[in-house]
């Protein structure tokens, strides 16, 4: 492959991986505003977890765009070691993502279990919420399978974190849709163990994508090394 048409596909791989992230930012943004408000309105604190989680995937987002504006501009400079800030940068921004699921999670589950001794006494959850948190798990699996493909295709390790994390809120999502059924149908209590549920389902997956963001950090370090 000639110097000219490798550049022309880095550039089309740096172009794909910001297009894919701003759109996780555009439908994460109307996501989070719409499950929040119904999710207040219409007495769902599964929904209201969803829509935090949303909330943490929109900092992640952020977190996205920086991390692929730094290792872009250190990819553009020609020597290993940029290259290899460029792998450090996508790395980093790769443990935070991990940090900020942990995070979210564990607030999740302390304030849905903090709920649950209200629940005998709080109304039933209102339709609105189960049809907003289908929507959520239709859009969601479809973010999910549109960033994966431009991770793959782009070699990106911030991009696949960023794709896992939309998948874990059509998972948490599912979840809520449940806890929402059993409110309607006469059980209070579903749908604040439904967020207790997603609180967990949230920490379990950063701490995943943090253990393997570490594996696989070592095992390049561990690689470099060898090959020196």
């Amino acid at each position: 492959m000639s110097s000219t048409s490798k550049l022309d596909r880095e550039q089309h791989d740096t172009a794909a991986a910001f297009k894919a992230a701003r759109a996780s930012v555009l439908l994460n943004a109307v996501l989070m505003t719409v499950q929040i408000v119904i999710g207040w309105m219409a007495f769902s604190d599964g929904l209201l977890a969803d829509g935090i989680h949303t909330l943490a995937d929109l900092g992640a987002d952020g977190m996205v765009l920086i991390v692929l504006r730094l290792s872009t501009a250190a990819a553009h400079r020609r020597t290993g070691f940029e290259f290899d800030r460029s792998e450090r940068y996508e790395t980093a921004g790769s443990l935070l993502i991990s940090i900020l699921l942990i995070a979210t999670g564990m607030e999740t589950l302390w304030t849905s279990l903090s709920h649950m001794s209200d629940a005998g006494v709080a109304p039933s959850v209102h339709a609105p919420a189960l049809v907003v948190a289908v929507f959520v798990i239709v859009a969601k699996e479809a973010l999910f399978r549109y960033i994966m493909s431009v991770a793959r295709r782009t070699r990106s390790t911030i991009l696949v974190a960023s794709a896992w994390h939309a998948r874990s809120d059509a998972i948490s999502a599912c979840v809520a849709v449940l806890g929402i059924v059993g409110s309607m149908a006469g059980v209070p209590m579903s749908d604040s163990l439904a967020a207790a549920l997603i609180g967990l389902m949230i920490a379990r997956m950063g701490w995943t994508l943090a253990w393997k963001t570490f594996k696989e950090s070592f095992a390049r370090t561990a690689a470099g090394t060898t090959g020196r």
